[in-house]
């Protein structure tokens, strides 16, 4: 029960704090400054007035215990010059004294009088009921003895004033060595009240001064920290709004860069795509034009070679020279076909991306006899015409590369769709090569991979070492909006 209670308590403390630390963290910082320097002053000031209050009634009391100290010492000096300081004053002493302290002047200031001996003993007081009494000697008392003037604001508490306790509530309590002899002998104490009545008026006007000036002072401070405080925040949000502007400047600098980047990866993808246009067309006219005359010369050879040899006339040497041209030109028509064919890819624009690849790969086992190893991702589906172009391109490199440069090296091709990109891999098993070295070595085929997949803002990476074969990775982005026409 009471482990449940504790834990109660704790919480509700901790929901209070937090309830009252939600509004503070709600101001500004120089609002929060501001509260809390106000506190501070506040308590600062408080415990400042205090204690100058103290000093002022300590110093008030000091001099007018000093005062009241010189006066009394004049008259007991001369009420008491002949008194040997042992046993109670005469009866004219103590006559005298009642004159002064009780019928005379003084009994309106001072409202007690009584004299002590070394032992305690009261031997003279205006309350004559407290005549011969004995009271321990201790405290102001024993300190008045070792010879130093006491004086403090009373309330009468000790055991000897109870009679005064009946009539006032405060009084300025001084005991004042009396000495006699040349050697100052102190041979007894007197003890008097003194009333508080105008003591207290000026004690009181001084620390309402006091705390006035110091409330002045903690006004003013608090007044020259807020316009401190005020020019900083002013300073402040001035730099904020600045740097939010720089900010905003900054943010459309990355925004106009940003665009500036997609306009650049349009622009590749149109160069890509109209660069393959170019090679269409140049591979059909090439086709159409020279390949056609190629071959209708070729026909007509055929037709000069068959009537040369139909001849029963000895012509071997013409007919061996018609025999060499026919072969060139057969070559040359070969060979401008294999060009014309490796220039254009028929039928791309129709295909997906994964029978673009699977087409890619196909041409290649074709061309080359050899088999490889397949796997395409069959969600690569539309795609823009340049992506298409890039992964053929890519796939027709690079295996050309395997195949010549690696010769029995197995290679496998990987075409996957990841994180929204096209990931085309294509490794082989060959003896590999230093891509350093190929580099510098000014191979063309791995720049113009490298630069294609630039253009259309991907990524390209070339994994390969000597002895372990090569891997030709890259990364193409993969959008299902058709930004290039075929």
């Amino acid at each position: 029960m009471g482990t449940h209670m504790g834990t109660h308590d704790q919480t509700g403390a901790l929901h209070l704090r937090t309830a009252l630390k939600r509004p503070f963290e709600r101001l500004s910082f120089s609002q929060q400054f501001l509260l809390a320097s106000a506190l501070i002053l506040v308590i600062g000031a408080t415990i400042i007035g205090a204690w100058i209050g103290r000093q002022i009634e300590n110093s008030a009391i000091k001099s007018a215990a000093a005062i009241a100290a010189v006066y009394v010492e004049s008259v007991l000096a001369a009420q008491l010059g002949d008194w040997p300081g042992v046993g109670l004053v005469s009866a004219e002493t103590h006559a005298v004294l009642d004159r002064v302290f009780v019928d005379g002047p003084l009994r309106r200031k001072v409202v007690r009088f009584k004299l002590w001996s070394v032992d305690g003993n009261v031997l003279y007081s205006s309350d004559h009921t407290q005549l011969g009494r004995r009271f321990p000697v201790k405290g102001r008392l024993a300190a008045a003895f070792a010879g130093a003037v006491q004086a403090r604001v009373s309330d009468l508490s000790e055991v000897d004033n109870l009679p005064e306790r009946e009539r006032w509530p405060q009084l300025l309590e001084v005991y004042v060595p009396v000495r006699s002899g040349p050697q100052g002998e102190i041979i007894a104490v007197a003890e008097f009240y003194h009333s508080m009545e105008n003591l207290g008026h000026d004690i009181r006007t001084a620390k309402q001064r006091s705390s006035l000036l110091v409330g002045l002072a903690s006004v003013a401070i608090y007044l020259l920290l807020l316009r401190l405080v005020r020019r900083a925040n002013d300073t402040i949000v001035d730099q904020q709004r600045d740097l939010r502007r720089q900010l905003k400047q900054l943010g459309d600098s990355l925004d106009e860069n940003e665009l500036m980047r997609e306009q650049l990866r349009d622009a590749g993808a149109r160069t890509t795509a109209l660069n393959e246009q170019f090679l269409h067309r140049v591979a059909a006219d090439l086709h159409d034009g020279p390949a056609q005359q190629l071959a209708f010369a070729l026909m007509r050879f055929d037709e000069l070679a068959d009537a040369y040899t139909g001849r029963t006339t000895p012509q071997r040497d013409a007919t061996r020279d018609l025999q060499t041209i026919h072969d060139a030109l057969r070559s040359a028509l070969g060979d401008m076909r294999n060009i014309t064919a490796g220039l254009g890819i028929p039928g791309i624009a129709e295909l997906s991306l994964a029978d673009t690849a699977r087409h890619a790969v196909h041409d290649f086992e074709r061309m080359s006899g050899q088999t490889v190893q397949v796997t395409v991702d069959d969600d690569l589906d539309q795609a823009p015409l340049a992506i298409k172009f890039a992964v053929y391109r890519l796939l027709q490199e690079s295996l050309a590369n395997s195949w010549r440069h690696a010769p029995g090296g197995s290679p496998q091709v990987s075409v996957q769709l990841t994180d929204g990109q096209v990931m085309v891999e294509v490794t082989d098993r060959g003896g590999g090569f230093d891509p350093q070295v190929a580099a510098s070595s000014g191979r063309l085929g791995l720049a113009f991979m490298r630069e294609r997949v630039r253009l259309l803002g991907g990524a390209f990476e070339i994994d390969a070492a000597l002895g372990r074969g090569a891997c030709i990775r890259a990364w193409l982005p993969f959008s299902t909006e058709e930004t290039i026409h075929a």
